[in-house]
């Protein structure tokens, strides 16, 4: 489940930026390549944040 709900988040934020770069004048084949760069930046922090929240709380729940 968790896989499908960052792919939601994925997809999502990749369509916005890829309509924010088409906005600013960018053809639909750069504007996907620039929002693809900066979707795998922003989701790789987000991952991030995930697996270290997920690894605080089973390491909290072993100490009690």
């Amino acid at each position: 489940m968790a896989n499908s709900l960052l792919q939601r988040e994925r997809q999502k934020i990749f369509r916005s930026i890829t309509r924010q770069y088409k906005a600013e004048g960018y053809d639909i084949k750069e504007s996907k390549r620039l929002a693809k760069m900066e979707v795998d930046d922003i989701m790789s922090d987000k991952e991030a944040f995930i697996d270290n929240f997920m690894k605080d709380m089973w390491t909290d729940a072993d100490e009690y």
